[in-house]
């Protein structure tokens, strides 16, 4: 009687362990001379796990069927299924050449990292005629899918990958329109039907292929292309991608990152929020995701600070004998500050007419400034520079970084114009080659 009791316990033990087990990957492996965590991105979140005092990690990450996820480090598609393991292997200095993986899935994810690097596009592929491209790419399609099942993996994975083959194509199509047009500008190309018919044929609502990076690009491309063709409700064409995506895309999952991408990219694009309220009331009425939502109104909480009317937050930077300079230095008079960096070609392009700018409003009540931004290794660069190429104004270094923190400068070169009491004007000023002119003679003329 005991032992029937024994194997009772036992059996059922079994049946938990088994069922506990069908709902988790196990991870786990080394990263070398990387960062502190490894991040995987599975179904939408983001699973971090910490690296011990020896650079390996390990965890689990909660999951109910099979799907693609993807490896934030280096953007990699990864391939999970629930009641399996993986482990990971890589040293970050030599991240494709060093990457192998072990466990039950590692065979799976070497193939997915055998295609991942495999070079089975030609750009000279977009010099081909519509037609032409289109059958190229099906062959492509084609090609990829016989390797796969000689492959003979599970039917489940194979069954799953010749749906990413197909999109991981389609992302590289979607281009076809943009580079024609760089080929050939004579041409004044649009996509015929045998292009569209070919891309329309892909669901936007493929929640199973989300996890790929592949699918994910697709579909940004898509929808860019197809709700900037004048779907929007003004001129703005994000709007009009954003129409798009409500008219075309059902997933909840799909949606939401489609439109926090696109909220993200309008925001990056135009340093800051202007243009975006349509955008962003959308985005607000439509997304369901709460971190989603949190993350974003995080970063509008950030630009607002920079809408024009706003106090222009205090900044002290250094000039070249490293004396503070400061905002409060210039109250009284405009403020136009040139931000940019000693690598960035655009930005040195942009001083001749700067200094042709402030010839035009000597004597005006307005003030020139440039802040130079970059790591501490930059500083003997920005004086060589500056040194070898006279530029008139006040030449200054962000050598704290709190410049670039408080003005949200994600990108350069970035002008920025202060009114005489410290109060935003413009975060995002027109540049010197551009239209800043007619600001400035409405203001100081």
């Amino acid at each position: 009687k005991s032992m029937k009791r024994l194997l009772a316990f036992f059996l059922l033990a079994g049946i938990f362990f088994s069922c506990t087990r069908n709902d988790y990957v196990q991870i786990s492996g080394r990263m070398e001379h990387g960062d502190s965590i490894v991040s995987i991105w599975v179904e939408d979140s983001i699973y971090n796990f910490p690296l011990d005092e020896n650079e390996y990690f390990s965890g689990k990450i909660p999951l109910k069927h099979n799907g693609y996820a993807t490896f934030l480090h280096n953007s990699l598609n990864l391939y999970l299924n629930p009641g399996e393991d993986l482990e990971i292997y890589v040293d970050a200095l030599n991240f494709s050449s060093s990457l192998y993986f072990r466990g039950s899935l590692g065979g799976i994810n070497s193939y997915m990292k055998e295609q991942e690097v495999a070079v089975f596009f030609d750009k000279d592929y977009y010099a081909l005629e519509e037609a032409e491209f289109v059958d190229k790419m099906q062959e492509l399609i084609d090609e990829k899918t016989q390797l796969l099942e000689a492959k003979n993996f599970d039917e489940s994975f194979t069954r799953l990958e010749k749906e990413r083959i197909r999109y991981s194509v389609a992302e590289r199509v979607s281009f076809y329109p943009v580079y024609r047009k760089r080929m050939y500008p004579q041409e004044n190309y649009r996509p015929g039907p045998v292009f569209t018919d070919f891309l329309s044929s892909f669901s936007l609502n493929n929640e199973a292929l989300f996890g790929a990076n592949d699918y994910r690009a697709f579909l940004l491309n898509y929808v860019y292309w197809q709700g900037s063709k004048g779907h929007g409700t003004s001129e703005n064409y994000s709007d009009g991608i954003a129409d798009y995506i409500l008219s075309k895309v059902t997933n909840s999952t799909i949606r939401n990152f489609l439109l926090t991408e696109i909220v993200y990219r309008h925001i990056w694009e135009n340093n800051g929020l202007n243009g975006a309220d349509y955008l962003l009331s959308v985005f607000h009425r439509e997304c369901t995701n709460k971190n989603t939502i949190a993350y974003i109104d995080e970063m509008i909480k950030y630009w607002q600070r920079l809408l024009p009317g706003c106090t222009a937050p205090s900044f002290t930077v250094i000039d070249r004998e490293k004396d503070s300079v400061r905002l409060e230095d210039f109250r009284g008079s405009y403020l136009y500050v040139t931000v940019w960096a000693t690598w960035c070609v655009p930005c040195k392009g942009e001083l001749p007419y700067l200094d042709q700018l402030q010839k035009e409003y000597i004597g005006k009540n307005i003030q020139f400034l440039t802040i130079a931004t970059g790591e501490s290794t930059d500083r003997q660069e920005w004086r060589k520079f500056l040194n070898q190429n006279f530029h008139a104004g006040v030449h200054t270094l962000d050598s704290s970084g709190g410049f670039s923190r408080d003005y949200m400068i994600i990108s350069v070169p970035r002008f920025i114009l202060i009114d005489p009491e410290g109060k935003i004007v413009d975060s995002n000023a027109p540049r010197p080659s551009g239209h800043i002119r007619q600001l400035l003679d409405s203001l100081v003329l």
